[in-house]
């Protein structure tokens, strides 16, 4: 199996704990692996941790956590386990979009809160006294120690009696995967960290589902038979092409940390070379900061580029729509990382995109697609080669097999949603 994590010396250290507080040592120490994360070794080059996933049913033995009675799977009662969720992000949004897909009955979402951040009062800001995410209702344990709150959430889990759980855990939440672990009959592990270790993802859950097509492709060469559910994206009418005027209009779109830092060359370096191109205009949707602006006039500047070419359209609640306005030619992804979720959207709008990545990336960063409206970009240099393929793409006629590719990755989240089978992914698609 590549892409392990392994942790030998705090593997055995559970062999060596005997009472309650020498396990919640234990769990102290997991909840802060995630530290580490960015490190080279790790970030992008592991994926499963199998000798601590190994851990998990001795773990919940060791706790009493008693194996629950199995069940049918079925949307009658379903409770989405998380850690916490965040206004921005993906994550989030995949939560929200379940949820909207599983009304009128809708969700429970159980926030197992490890770090310790929530309180019940914040839903005061709430018009219903729910998390922005349109729970049915949010349960939040409050226990003082790790250890306590896993036999807390198990409880609840026990009190609820879900007839689906949706793991959608931080990485390293054990106090989620051991509460969940006695409901494994009903519990679908939603491997949505693709870029670093999850907790989880090589136990014999009821399903394993996949939400983005790099992870799904690592988890599917390592055996763990996953299906893949893609993320939700309407399915709009496509985005318009524009009578030719001489102008070809570029959007970006994501949270602002994703444009920060360097990797072989950094944000700028690649909106310099769009904007060189004559008759460019680079539009940027989502909120930005100070600090994010000053660089990119100090780049367009330096380069003796017109900064009104660079248009910063602020928060638009939906890319899509946001994409019509504009009249986008084409879609450029945001670098150093790339956006998962806005590439998608993009796609299905019908705007081709050009996702800037390094060759000496690693292979989990590398980003991938069933889809076939995306082009990679190796470097700045490649910029205008990739603008060229997209106006061609754009004024071209549609292809029958890519309109089937783009409705069939519409239908996955929806039929992952309602329960139904998902179809599989091609063989022939496999990780370098």
């Amino acid at each position: 199996m590549r892409f392990l994590y392994p942790q030998p010396e705090l593997e055995q250290a559970f062999a060596a704990a005997r009472t309650a507080d020498d396990m919640d040592a234990f769990l102290a120490r997991v909840v802060r692996l995630p530290e580490q994360f960015r490190t080279p070794d790790i970030y992008g080059r592991r994926l499963f941790a199998r000798g601590l996933d190994a851990l998990v049913p001795r773990m919940a033995a060791f706790m009493q956590l008693r194996d629950q009675p199995a069940r049918e799977r079925s949307n009658a009662n379903v409770c989405i386990l998380a850690t916490r969720f965040y206004p921005t992000g993906g994550h989030g949004r995949i939560a929200q979009e379940l949820i909207a897909r599983l009304q009128p009955a809708g969700a429970v979402t159980l926030l197992t809160d490890i770090y310790r951040e929530l309180r019940y009062a914040d839903f005061f800001n709430q018009p219903t006294n729910r998390s922005f995410i349109g729970e049915r209702a949010c349960l939040v344990p409050g226990a003082e120690l790790l250890v306590e709150r896993v036999l807390e959430t198990y409880m609840m889990l026990a009190a609820m009696r879900p007839t689906r759980i949706l793991l959608m855990s931080h990485p390293m939440d054990l106090v989620a995967v051991l509460a969940a672990w006695p409901f494994r009959d009903v519990v679908e592990f939603v491997h949505h960290a693709d870029h670093v270790p999850a907790l989880g993802a090589t136990l014999p859950f009821a399903a394993h589902v996949d939400v983005t097509y790099t992870c799904h492709l690592a988890c599917r060469e390592a055996g763990l038979d996953p299906t893949y559910a893609g993320m939700a994206a309407p399915l709009a009418p496509p985005v318009a092409a524009r009578a030719p005027d001489g102008e070809l209009r570029i959007a970006t779109c994501g949270s602002v940390h994703k444009y920060r830092g360097q990797a072989r060359h950094r944000w700028a370096d690649y909106v310099v070379a769009a904007l060189s191109r004559p008759g460019t205009r680079l539009f940027h949707i989502g909120e930005t900061d100070e600090a994010f602006r000053s660089e990119l006039v100090a780049a367009l500047t330096a380069a003796g580029i017109a900064l009104d070419r660079y248009v910063l359209t602020g928060y638009r609640p939906s890319l899509p729509a946001e994409l019509a306005a504009q009249g986008a030619d084409a879609y450029l992804a945001s670098y150093p990382e790339t956006g998962a979720k806005s590439n998608l959207e993009a796609m299905m709008a019908g705007v081709p995109v050009l996702v800037p990545g390094d060759d000496d990336q690693p292979p989990l960063v590398r980003y991938r697609s069933p889809l076939p409206g995306w082009r990679p970009l190796s470097s700045p240099g490649d910029l205008n080669a990739g603008l060229d393929w997209a106006r061609a793409r754009r004024t071209g006629p549609q292809d029958a097999a890519d309109i089937a590719a783009v409705a069939q990755e519409a239908a996955r989240f929806d039929d992952f949603a309602a329960g139904r089978p998902l179809a599989p992914t091609p063989r022939e698609d496999r990780l370098a």
